[in-house]
């Protein structure tokens, strides 16, 4: 009786408290309420010709809830250098010439959002708006195919996985070379696994690279991968997508996938927001990324690993993955099948200090252990009731047998 005293009123005094106030700054996503969300053209809609609206309003809200000046200027601090200083990122998507410029003659301005996530040039009027989250790192175009599959048509060509793993076998040729240094590797994109693919991935891992990829997002009609199109329960595309499926990959989700337009994945390493973020568009201008996708939180992730990176120069891939990992904003292990570790968090990762020893992975679809047996406190009054009563049972059965000899006796 007295746990259970004990037990109410403790659970009594947890309804009495208040609910907790919104997060301080560093707290990430959660923690910055009140970001006006970006208005203008949408990225994926613009074109070349597009004239009617070059500029955005609003703000960047994704930057503002990863809260990316104040990382930039805690890695400024640290490092003595501007945010990506020292980092090159690869788009290896459509094509682009700069994260502020197309290729001309591009139709799909995808891989120029992705680069203008990460490097693209602030908007200076009629309102400021920031835009890249590592300004100062190399943004480069390598294209391997010209349009999504989606809008496919005569003479394009769509995401192929041969076409993938020819162009990172170009890249891991050049490691030595033009792409020797930290390098990160972006895929904001999702194809089918080869074994050519595979290999190529695998390379580029062992070179040192920071290969970062799509976790998947959900497919129209027709397109890869159609066997998940539609939204069922235990859906998991782990081993479906590639490369996100490749061990060493940083697979990223999307933080808030509510909007059902991404896949769930027991893969999935880190989120980002996805959404809300304000890039380039092929006109020229600045344009706006308001769908949540696993491909626009791949560049968001990507790019705070080029920040973080530029002020940890010393730290190899391996180890600013785990410091991605240990400062993401989730309990510590990759238990979410949208999220990982958690939303990835720039303040954090760039001042933090971390545990340098590998994270042991366990395999997120091992089914958990039973839960421990709980000590029985009952046990010792269970046991003295059992016993009071078959006391007492005996005494009203010898009662019973004396009451007619008694009876007579009186």
């Amino acid at each position: 009786m007295r746990h259970l005293a004990t037990a109410l009123a403790a659970a009594a005094l947890s309804l009495a408290v208040p609910a907790p106030a919104p997060a301080a700054a560093g707290a990430g996503l959660a923690g910055v309420v009140g970001a006006a969300e970006p208005t203008g053209p949408d990225c994926p809609s613009v074109t070349e010709d597009y004239a009617d609206q070059l500029t955005v309003g609003g703000s960047n809200a994704a930057n503002e809830r990863l809260q990316v000046p104040q990382a930039q200027e805690a890695a400024r601090a640290l490092s003595g250098k501007k945010a990506g200083a020292g980092v090159t990122v690869v788009v290896v998507d459509t094509p682009f010439s700069s994260p502020d410029a197309a290729q001309p003659g591009t139709s799909s301005g995808h891989g120029l959002a992705a680069a203008g996530i990460i490097g693209g040039r602030d908007q200076a009027a009629p309102v400021r708006v920031d835009v890249g989250i590592a300004p100062e790192a190399t943004v480069l175009s390598e294209s391997f195919y010209t349009a999504p599959a989606s809008q496919r048509s005569d003479g394009e060509v769509v995401p192929m996985a041969s076409g993938l793993a020819t162009k990172l076998e170009r890249i891991a040729d050049q490691r030595s070379g033009a792409y020797r240094g930290r390098l990160v590797v972006l895929v904001p994109t999702q194809v089918p696994h080869s074994a050519a693919l595979e290999k190529q991935v695998a390379r580029l891992v062992a070179s040192g690279a920071l290969v970062v990829a799509a976790s998947g997002d959900r497919p129209e009609a027709g397109t890869f991968p159609e066997q998940l199109a539609d939204d069922k329960v235990g859906e998991d595309a782990a081993g479906i997508v590639w490369p996100a499926a490749a061990p060493g990959v940083l697979a990223v989700g999307v933080a808030d996938p509510s909007a059902g337009t991404v896949l769930r994945s027991s893969r999935i390493d880190l989120a980002a927001p996805g959404a809300g973020a304000v890039s380039r568009g092929l006109n020229g201008g600045w344009c706006t990324l308001t769908t949540p996708s696993t491909h626009w939180a791949a560049a968001q992730v990507a790019a705070v690993a080029a920040l973080v990176w530029s002020a940890h120069p010393d730290e190899d891939a391996a180890t600013l993955t785990r410091r991605l990992e240990q400062t993401a904003s989730g309990s510590g292990g990759r238990t979410s099948a949208v999220t990982g570790y958690g939303v990835v968090q720039p303040v954090e990762a760039v001042q933090r200090r971390i545990d340098t020893a590998p994270v042991p992975d366990a395999d997120p679809m091992t089914p958990a252990r039973p839960p421990r047996e709980q000590a029985d406190v009952l046990a010792g009054a269970r046991e003295d009731a059992v016993w009071w009563g078959l006391g007492g049972g005996a005494a009203l059965v010898v009662l019973i047998v004396l009451r007619p000899l008694l009876s007579r006796r009186r």
